[in-house]
């Protein structure tokens, strides 16, 4: 084991330069350690400061040929080459327990090393140095990468981006712990169980475990206060995930009690059809082709209906008997005048799909639409 000790030639220098050079010796060195092994690289064991100034820890380089130089002749040679441009000063070599007696300081070596030699080690220690820091970044961000963001029970290997549309498996009851994540990446197909609608980020993983899913109510209350039967959810990232997750917690707004069967918001596209009406929410344009083929339209154009309101019909109703049951209900609870709609030009409509009945709510859009059964024009109340 060898000490190198860095001195300036100048010992009253001060200063930032100083300050610099010393920090960047620090770190070259630093970054130097993570390369071993190396045939023509003096390895660096740690680097320690006392009164200001850096100690480089080195293991010499075997003895091969009992001519050669003594090791504290290669790191004597090397580390001047590696570092001298950076600290501008002079190196001590000083030897370790259990090393050669009599060595103790630069200039004392046996022979001086030759010039092929120097550049050698100038090259190796170059190209130890670079790839060394190269290796340093790669290995931390790889380290970043490699843990799950949200731990391997949500099962999502990659972060969730805006848009996507998850299915929720729950082990238990659909509203307790946490269930476990998949993409459905046509956010239709699968029918998927909600989408993400928005991220909160945090300063730690801490931060996101506490804050994150009070913070995720708050960026979905607009969203969810539109849709008939939805609620937020928070997917929070683990500590040793937080990096791979972006430092944020992902905001989703999931069927309450089932499928939501489609994109939410403003994730519908102006002309697609509805999957269910469990997507539909309050001020919804709709162009009504059928009572099977719902597509949303711009408020500002022609359409036929404009969605109100919701509400839910009792559990002994059947699906047969929705559609009356809806006309009698949405008349009854969402009445278009209560909305400024005059009763003599529009009327009350109702909208049922497959969703709520299967998940149990029973739950009816109820719309308004004018009574001669002409277009609305964008300009209604």
């Amino acid at each position: 084991m060898a000490l190198k000790e860095i001195v300036f030639r100048d010992p009253d220098e001060a200063g930032g330069g100083r300050d610099a050079r010393v920090a960047r010796a620090r770190a070259e060195a630093r970054h130097a350690a993570g390369l071993r092994g190396h045939p023509h690289v003096v390895t660096v064991h740690d680097v320690l400061e006392h009164e200001g100034l850096p100690w480089i820890v080195m293991y010499p380089r075997h003895r091969t040929d009992p001519g050669s130089d003594p090791p504290w002749a290669v790191s004597s040679a090397a580390a001047p080459v590696g570092f001298g441009p950076l600290v501008a000063g002079e190196h001590r070599v000083v030897a370790g327990a259990g090393q050669e007696p009599g060595v103790a300081g630069a200039g004392e070596h046996r022979r001086p090393p030759s010039r092929v030699l120097r550049a050698a080690l100038a090259c190796g220690l170059g190209l130890g140095l670079a790839l060394g820091g190269v290796w340093y970044a790669l290995a931390d961000r790889a380290d970043e990468g490699t843990a799950a963001p949200y731990g391997d029970g949500v099962g999502l290997a990659e972060p969730l981006e805006d848009g996507d549309c998850v299915l929720a498996d729950w082990p238990g009851e659909r509203f307790t712990g946490t269930p476990r994540l998949s993409l459905d990446p046509t956010c239709r197909d699968k029918a998927p169980d909600g989408q993400v609608l928005a991220f909160v980020e945090a300063g730690s993983a801490e931060e996101a475990r506490a804050y994150g899913p009070v913070r995720c109510e708050e960026r979905t209350r607009e969203v969810r206060g539109k849709l008939a039967d939805v609620r937020s959810y928070a997917v929070v990232p683990t500590g040793d995930g937080f990096a791979a997750a972006g430092r944020r917690t992902a905001c989703l707004v999931l069927g309450a009690h089932g499928p939501v069967y489609g994109p939410l918001a403003g994730h519908r596209g102006f002309g697609s059809v509805f999957a269910d009406t469990t997507t539909m929410q309050r001020r919804d344009c709709l162009d009504v082709r059928s009572g099977r083929e719902v597509r949303l339209v711009p408020c500002g154009g022609r359409h036929e209906e404009v969605v109100l309101g919701f509400t839910r019909l009792g559990a002994g109703v059947t699906r047969a008997e929705a559609r009356a049951a809806a006309d009698r209900a949405c008349a009854r609870d969402v009445p278009p005048r209560d909305y400024g709609f005059d009763p003599s030009v529009y009327k009350s409509g109702a909208l049922t799909g497959e969703g709520p009945w299967k998940s149990g709510t029973h739950a009816v859009v109820c719309t308004v639409g004018r009574q001669n059964g002409g277009t609305m024009e964008g300009n209604e109340p």
